[in-house]
């Protein structure tokens, strides 16, 4: 499981990275943007299926 994280991030930074350095303009860097959020987003949601986080322990 380490391993995946380890691929999925090491491929986010790659797209990132390129999109922020080599884009011309304001557009690349606004995707890039929109794409780590989503990155970030797509982690936690995984971290929290992975744990088995009982969200009902929330609300109680």
């Amino acid at each position: 499981m380490a391993l995946l994280y380890l691929v999925f991030w090491g491929a986010t930074f790659v797209i990132f990275y390129h999109l922020t350095r080599f884009g011309i303009g304001v557009q690349p860097k606004r995707f890039a943007a929109a794409f780590f959020l989503g990155s970030v987003v797509l982690f936690g949601i995984s971290l929290v299926f992975a744990a088995r986080f009982d969200f009902n322990s929330l609300f109680s």
